[in-house]
């Protein structure tokens, strides 16, 4: 036992041998021994609910990867060669599957919200879905964090980006693959439900009532709610002086707790907008009237299923043949994704000036 210990010790960087960014780089990745066997872990500053926790000290990898560590400059990030990385694309179809997985539990569960009866209230749905987002966005980025991130969402991956804490080719690869696994995912669920996928044409969380919601008052309520669930996140899932009060042992709960927010938050916003990328029909006797949905109005549609996802939003209304004001959800995601990353510039949790080295050091807690 006492040489186990010793030789998961000796593989450590000498400054803090205990913490997982000091690990030492293998290839695109932090590498250990623990008892004889070998267990790799991915370095990226970017992973969701590791509060930088995760980042590497290694100058080689760094060369190769840039966001192994906070990236300090513009060049790091935009340099193309990363396309190059055969580590980031395995990262990226991880990210893929996993969306894929994510998006169509929550929506089996978002399609059934659509079917529930009159003497099912509004808050109460709203509070079902709530508890979902958090059970299900907590398990997923703990499943998928030590692998890709655990991004799972286009949002918060672009909002690394703006924060220097992600490359463009990863960006750009994670994006595609989130949006290609939401898309295949909804077809699933389609081909799954059958007549029961959405049986009212309805699309909570992605569609608004267009008499009630403009697409003003759409993108300003989608920014306003987006840039409070990114701020949150990267609060709880990415500040590296989070790691001293929590770690990453609770921060992605924490992060899922921020989408269950959303959810209560934004749920009764506005007649017609139930909250992030929502829909509501609260004139459905109209809609009877004018045989559109042919009488399958339930709870006058009161669904509270949030999504804070554009690549959500993207499979579904393509699933459905619905792609109504769907580029506001990524503009206003998109400028709520820039703005944290210019406030997060603004005022960096690490200190300005200081070698890469002494920036890994303070995320680390070297």
């Amino acid at each position: 036992m006492a040489e186990e210990r010793k030789s998961a010790t000796t593989a450590l960087s000498p400054h803090q041998s205990h913490n997982p960014g000091s690990f030492h780089a293998i290839r695109n990745r932090l590498s250990f021994t623990n008892g004889g066997g070998s267990i790799s872990e991915t370095a990226f500053a970017g992973r969701i609910g590791g509060n930088q926790e995760f980042v590497a000290d290694d100058e080689e990898l760094l060369k190769r990867q840039p966001d192994a560590a906070p990236i300090s400059n513009i060049k790091d990030a935009l340099r193309l060669d990363g396309f190059r990385n055969i580590e980031l694309w395995r990262m990226a179809i991880i990210e893929g599957w996993g969306t894929f997985l994510l998006i169509s539990c929550l929506g089996a569960g978002a399609s059934g919200l659509t079917t529930l009866g009159p003497s099912t209230s509004q808050f109460a749905a709203t509070l079902y879905a709530a508890a979902f987002n958090v059970i299900g966005l907590t398990l997923f980025i703990f499943s998928a964090a030590p692998a890709s991130g655990g991004h799972l969402n286009p949002t918060i991956t672009i909002a690394t980006f703006f924060a220097g804490l992600c490359t463009l080719p990863r960006a750009i690869l994670y994006v595609v693959a989130q949006c290609v696994g939401a898309i295949i995912g909804w077809y699933w669920l389609k081909l799954g439900l059958g007549d029961a996928f959405f049986p009212a044409g309805i699309i909570p969380g992605c569609t608004v009532d267009p008499t009630l919601v403009s697409p003003g008052q759409l993108f300003v309520l989608e920014y306003l709610f987006s840039q409070a669930l990114i701020f949150t996140a990267f609060g709880v899932g990415l500040d590296p002086r989070q790691g001293k009060v929590f770690g990453p042992a609770l921060s992605p709960v924490l992060v899922g707790f921020t989408l269950g927010f959303g959810t209560l938050a934004s749920s009764l916003a506005k007649p017609g907008y139930t909250g992030i990328c929502k829909h509501t029909y609260r004139s459905c006797l109209r809609l009877l009237f004018l045989e559109k949905i042919e009488g399958q109005c339930s709870a006058d549609y009161r669904v509270s299923t949030t999504a804070f996802n554009s690549a959500r939003c993207l499979g579904l209304m393509i699933a459905k043949g619905d792609m109504q004001y769907h580029y506001v959800h990524w503009l206003a995601a998109s400028s709520a994704a820039m703005l944290n990353g210019l406030f997060y510039h603004f005022a960096p949790p690490y200190v300005r000036g200081k070698p890469r080295s002494a920036i890994v050091g303070v995320a680390t807690g070297v």
